[in-house]
Order: structure tokens, then sequence, then C-alpha cells
């Protein structure tokens, strides 16, 4: 008998579970949204962005957060919605409070997600970019002294650090040259960012790119020397495999999850009758979803 397997009994079993599991996860879905503080929501809201977008509150922000300062301002990308955006949101691990430090420009695109826990800074001239359906995981650093842009659809994983300024000087004792302590960062779209990766001042990633291995340290322009659909890992970071791509519909992630539930054999996605851009990445959601 195939350790992997489940007997009849016991899978129906399963079944019934997760009829019932579904049930009261979508009950749950629909209180989850009382997590919402409506006191900091409306007050980010009018604090940070025009009265007539204000009043839409197309950010809500989640308990667990705090603002240390709000002097900057936010900018929504796209049509401006209710609750197109959620900060400080709580799913399965999130710990500590979120913090917002803006004294520069927040752009905020649709969908997207910053869970609870994470601590941004950006500075009076800094610009945080946030890409459509990008989703920042739990405890997820972002220092923004000049640019950090983020692209769309990316997931930034769990206790990451981007921080675009090293805060202090190098001396050159031979030369006498001392370069600047700050540039850009520009983070692809498509890419996943593994837990625990830091990403230094100066780093550019192409779409559709992996950082694989927790700890892995990004420092420069990828661009011209790894391909789309690629793996980086390690310190300093380097290729470790082409032709990778992250499944990002959660449709497809669904239809895996089942596959492997009760064993099942190595999936092949079968290319000549499915797409696999379709596959990878989901719709974009219609306009009158909630993010």
């Amino acid at each position: 008998m195939n350790m992997m397997s489940v007997p009849p009994r016991a899978s129906s079993k399963v079944r019934r579970k997760s009829f019932f599991n579904r049930v009261f996860s979508t009950i749950e879905s629909r209180l989850w949204l009382f997590r919402v503080s409506w006191t900091k929501t409306i007050y980010f809201n009018l604090r940070s962005m025009p009265l007539r977008t204000a009043v839409k509150l197309p950010v809500y922000i989640h308990t667990h957060t705090e603002f240390s300062s709000l002097s900057g301002s936010v900018e929504i990308r796209g049509p401006v919605r209710r609750g197109m955006v959620r900060i400080g949101k709580r799913v399965d691990r999130g710990q500590g409070v979120t913090i917002i430090r803006n004294l520069g420009l927040l752009i905020l695109h649709d969908g997207v997600t910053v869970m609870q826990g994470c601590d941004f800074y950006i500075g009076p001239e800094g610009v945080l970019d946030i890409g459509a359906r990008a989703r920042i995981r739990e405890n997820v650093l972002i220092c923004a002294s000049t640019l950090v842009r983020i692209g769309e659809l990316t997931g930034i994983a769990y206790q990451t650090t981007i921080a675009d300024n090293d805060f202090h000087y190098v001396l050159d004792t031979e030369t006498g040259a001392a370069g600047n302590c700050k540039a850009a960062i520009i983070i692809g779209a498509r890419n996943w960012i593994g837990s625990r990766t830091v990403i230094k001042k100066g780093t550019v990633t192409p779409d559709d790119l992996i950082v694989a291995s927790s700890y892995s340290v990004l420092g420069k322009d990828y661009t011209q020397s790894v391909p789309p659909f690629s793996v980086l890992g390690g310190i300093p970071a380097r290729l470790l495999k082409t032709g990778a791509r992250r499944v990002f519909n959660v449709e497809s992630e669904t239809e895996l999850h089942r596959h492997y539930m009760h064993g099942g054999p190595r999936f092949m996605l079968d290319k000549a009758s499915r797409d696999v851009d379709t596959f990878c990445i989901a719709p974009t959601p219609t306009k009158g979803t909630v993010a």
C-alpha cells in the first residue's frame, strides 16, 4: 500500500471536513473585515491624500498599525475605490506592530497588501512605489531614502530587508574617493523574494525572478546578466537556475494542492492545451472586487 495514500473512509472524512472548513472559512473571511481600524483608516486617508480621493477610503488600515509620521503624501494609481489597498493585514503568522513613517511620497497601486509587522521609512526626498497586486509579507523592513520601486504582482516574503541607503560613507584610502551611500532599488514585476533576503542599494532585478534562498544578499543590477524566469540565491546572490516561474494564480495553486493532497505523481502541465501565462498569473480582478 502506498504510504502516502489515504484510505477511502479517511478520504471521505477529509472531504466532509473540507466542506465545513470552507463554510467556516467563508464566515471568518467576512468577519475579518472588522479587524480594520476605522479610526486609523479615516485618519490615514484624510491626512495623506487630497479630499476627493480620501473620502473614498481607498486604503484600509488594520489594527496593530502605528503612524510614526504622515507628513509626506500618498498617491493612488489606478481607479480609486474603497479598500483597494490593505496595510497591516494579519493572515497567518503576523506579529508585532506595523509602523509607517512617511516623510516623502508613498505610491500605491490597486490591490497592494501589506501584512502585519512591516516597518516602512520613506525619507523627505524618498519615494516608495508599490505596484499593482504586490504583496508585502509579515515583518518586512523597507527604507526608501531615494527610490524603492516594487513591480506589479511581486511578492516580498517574511522578514526581508530592502534599503536603498547604507547610512554611512566609505573612503578609499588609496584614491581618496567616497561613493554615494544611496542608490535606487528597482524590483521587477512578478518577482518572488524569499524570506529574510537582504536587498541593498543599487539593486535592479529583471521581471519574473525568484530569489529562493533565505538570507540571500542582492546588491547590483542583475538585468544584464540574469534572464527572466531565473532563480537567484546565496551571499552574494548568484544564478542558480533558469526556466523557473512562480505560480501566482490562486486557482492554479489550489489545483496543485489538490493534486498532491493524496500523494499524486509529479504534476505536469499540458502545455499543448493550457497556457503557461494563464496558469501562473491570475487575471486582473474586476473593479468591483475588494483587494
